[in-house]
């Protein structure tokens, strides 16, 4: 299997075996062609022509070949299958890339590796009388070997070769992040936009965010792009919120609203903290209405209060709630869910909060800020809402805090029982301006997974989660040792 860099520069000669020029690059296609739909050429791109390097008085000037012209590729160089050659210069279609020009240096993403890798040379194969690009390698000795012969005999001093990238767990990162000037005309930034969508899709949340780290704001933000909306939130997520706010400042505005919709409100606001008011104001406006809503809230307070750090994701239900009534109703919302047609329930759930619920005013409920009433429940709410002789029954219930009931207390209490008979009074609760080192400190001596947050007259408003206090009392450098779920 050839390498990239033992055939560049190598002659080019006519069926009579003058040379007439030599090799300069080889251009692959990135994409199929509408007849051969093959995942085949998905994934390892075939060689479609060369770029012949013509020498004259004037320079020299790069021609393009088409591979139906090539009988013979090889590490001695390139036979043609007519002693003809088109003086017409190389212009590189939408769904070419040429290998040297465009990938060289390149960095991009190793799935199966979880790094960034810098491309310092290409192997290619032959696979049914097609080259095709199989394989990346990020060698030192890769490097060294593009110095010429001297470097090429060096090389191999070095001893083995070390173990190639394939190509199909490739993802390159965008060339235009990187700082480059003027227009390339190997530019891969097209690469980006061709690579199954289901490579980043294997790296966890937290092996990607690792990998986002060594890139830039907008490298990140395009990278994202080939990830779904839940996936670039739960990676966000694993950053800090400095990185947070700069990746979303490079997204697609769209593409960042949507993305947030995805996060947890508390992270999401978080995030919006690092962006101007403006930008957030965008954002927001571009969000669905009830997320918009509660991340909104949360940005009316201090970033270093309890209300900054709290998220009003959590269930809560009205005391006259039935255990069995509650168990139905989060059964049914998991199943909507599962048909994508109403959200979730919180990917977070320590514990379920009872609250005396209020009823629905007669004029619509305004909170701190201008926020309407949490509630989940959407457009197709009737599918994830169970009827109770007392009316539909409520898992994000607004009202005053009365008691605690652990996921394992509610499974094993009788269903017939009320939920007042089987809570908890709250080991303790915070006020939304209470700062948020004296919640984590509390949540710590206490032992809690959550703690509420209520306001003056004790009406739930959120909870601070045990995670949410560890991002509060570790320095930076020991969080990013324990995995998000125990942060």
């Amino acid at each position: 299997m050839p390498s990239l860099t033992e055939i560049l520069d190598k002659p080019i000669r006519d069926p009579s075996g003058d040379e007439v020029a030599s090799l300069g690059d080889l251009v692959v296609r990135i994409s199929p062609h509408e007849d051969q739909p093959t995942p085949t050429v998905d994934l390892y791109p075939p060689v479609t022509g060369i770029l012949a390097r013509l020498k004259s008085p004037r320079g020299q000037r790069d021609v393009y070949i088409p591979w139906d012209k090539v009988t013979r590729m090889g590490a001695d160089g390139v036979t043609l299958a007519s002693p003809a050659v088109s003086l017409r210069r190389f212009a590189k279609r939408d769904d070419e890339i040429v290998l040297r020009g465009g990938l060289f240096d390149r960095q991009v993403v190793d799935v199966e590796g979880r790094r960034v890798v810098r491309i310092n040379d290409l192997d290619l194969a032959e696979r049914n009388g097609t080259w095709r690009l199989v394989a990346v390698d990020v060698s030192p000795s890769a490097a060294v070997r593009r110095l010429g012969s001297l470097g090429q005999r060096v090389a191999s001093r070095l001893g083995k070769r070390a173990p190639l990238i394939d190509w199909a767990m490739v993802v390159p990162v965008s060339a235009a992040s990187t700082g480059e000037d003027g227009d390339v005309p190997g530019d891969g930034g097209a690469v980006r936009l061709r690579v199954p969508r289901d490579r980043l899709a294997l790296l966890r949340p937290s092996d990607l965010a690792e990998l986002l780290e060594q890139l830039t704001p907008q490298q990140s933000a395009d990278l994202l792009e080939e990830v779904d909306s839940a996936h670039a939130a739960d990676t966000l997520e694993e950053l800090e919120d400095e990185q947070q706010s700069q990746i979303l400042r490079a997204m697609d505005k769209e593409r960042a609203a949507d993305v947030l919709e995805e996060m947890e409100p508390d992270e999401a606001a978080d995030a919006l903290q690092g962006v101007s008011d403006e930008e957030a104001a965008d954002l927001l406006s571009r969000m669905e209405r009830e997320e918009a809503e509660e991340v909104q809230e949360l940005l009316g307070y201090p970033e270093d209060s309890a209300g900054g750090i709290m998220t009003t994701d959590y269930i809560s239900v009205p005391e006259w709630a039935m255990v069995g009534e509650i168990m139905a109703a989060m059964r049914a919302r998991a199943r909507a869910a599962a048909l994508d047609v109403e959200d979730p329930l919180p990917g977070a759930l320590p514990e379920i909060y009872v609250v005396a619920e209020e009823r629905p005013p007669v004029r619509p409920q305004v909170r701190r800020n201008g926020a309407k009433p949490r509630g989940k429940p959407g457009p197709h709410a009737s599918a994830a809402t169970i009827a109770t002789p007392h009316g539909p029954l409520p898992l994000e219930a607004e009202g005053r805090l009365l008691g605690v009931v652990s996921l394992r207390d509610l499974l094993l209490a009788d269903p017939e029982a009320r939920v007042s008979s089987v809570m908890k009074p709250p080991a303790g609760v915070a006020h939304p301006l209470d700062g948020e080192r004296d919640v984590a400190r509390l949540i710590a001596d206490e032992d809690l997974v959550a703690l509420p947050i209520v306001d003056d007259e004790g009406k739930m408003l959120g909870i601070v989660t045990v995670d949410d206090a560890i991002d509060v009392i570790l320095p930076t450098a020991w969080k990013k040792r324990i995995p998000r779920r125990f942060r």
